[in-house]
């Protein structure tokens, strides 16, 4: 199942080029037995056709010879595309991934998956850890995720509507849905971030299924490995410049603040702000102590630690309303290529 695709090939006519020999002997010294690298499974691709476009489009003048090339770039690139795709269908056997298989890429991946339900869960636990301490109605909040069945967003600049859960305020968000523009709002459509689930919430009184000491020690564990995932995202991966989990505690605490100073006010948000404040600065902490000691975990113990998260009921349920979402956007985009017959 292992195929060869080359990039920006006008420039050795459309051939792997000195790359061949190089990669050849490479491959003869791997102890993983005999991997073909032959045309059959080589494709050379340009993308001189797709620059080319976005100088037109920039008001970008070309003589004659330079717009031959181009095309023949384009011409040349649509053949091999389409040679790829034969190929797939001809000689491509379906091959099962062991779920115990490790990599870098598929932990992040992983990783960007949990970023919201973590935060959210801390959040839900901080909210229930201060209707504890009330013991007044004996009921708490829970998260109810929701699978999206088309592909949503969510609109930086439209306010959530707010409604009362039990005693507590809380945002809802309305999803939007992107296309060209927006359905839902005017605003522009790079203030729309990706909405993977929809999540809800409800007041129940089936009991509290942990204590006080319990919950903090959720809180804890939660806030040290979103430390350690953010520090994998950021300095291992360098998949991202910007902390996604401390972007979402800021985001937190100002939603927080905005519904206590709404005329919905209720002091409970207030609270529940300058929790989430005390939590970001241990998280903070947690994040610099990680990056100065300069022990950087195995990739082993990120495993361990995904599958630590994936223990907590309320992560889990909202990963799986978020791979449940991704099922139906892949059934619904998905083409099945036909099986070209041997004649």
């Amino acid at each position: 199942n292992i195929i060869f695709c080359f990039t920006n090939s006008r420039s050795t006519f459309y051939t792997p080029g000195d790359t061949a020999p190089l990669l050849k002997k490479m491959l003869i010294s791997l102890s993983i037995g005999n991997v073909p690298f032959k045309k059959e499974n080589t494709f050379c691709f340009d993308s001189e056709s797709f620059r080319y476009l976005v100088a037109l489009q920039n008001g970008i003048e070309f003589n004659g010879d330079e717009r031959q090339e181009y095309e023949m770039s384009w011409s040349t690139s649509v053949t091999q595309s389409n040679r790829l795709i034969d190929y797939i269908g001809r000689n491509i056997d379906i091959y099962r991934i062991d779920n115990n298989l490790q990599s870098m890429k598929h932990a992040q991946y992983e990783i960007n998956h949990m970023i919201r339900p973590m935060l959210e869960t801390m959040r839900n636990i901080l909210r229930n850890l201060i209707l504890y301490r009330m013991d007044s109605l004996k009921t708490l909040t829970e998260l109810r995720p929701k699978v999206n069945h088309c592909p949503s967003t969510r609109c930086l600049v439209c306010k959530p509507t707010i409604h009362l859960v039990g005693i507590f305020s809380i945002a809802y968000y309305q999803p939007h849905v992107v296309q060209k523009d927006c359905r839902s709002c005017d605003c522009s459509s790079n203030q729309h971030i990706p909405m993977s689930y929809m999540l809800d919430y409800e007041c129940s009184k089936n009991g509290w299924n942990y204590n006080e000491r319990e919950m903090i020690d959720m809180i804890h564990e939660l806030c040290n490995i979103s430390a350690e995932f953010a520090h994998f995202l950021i300095h291992v991966v360098c998949s991202t410049k910007d902390d996604p989990f401390l972007i979402g505690f800021v985001e937190m605490i100002i939603e927080e603040n905005d519904i206590y100073n709404s005329q919905t006010s209720n002091r409970l948000n207030l609270q529940l702000a300058n929790d989430l404040r005390n939590l970001k600065n241990k998280y903070e902490q947690r994040f610099n102590e990680i990056h100065h000691l300069e022990n950087y975990r195995k990739l082993s113990n990120i495993y361990y630690l995904i599958n630590n998260i994936n223990k907590y009921p309320m992560i889990r349920e909202q990963l799986a309303a978020v791979k449940e979402g991704q099922k139906i956007m892949m059934k619904q985009h998905e083409y099945e290529i036909p099986r070209i017959s041997c004649l």
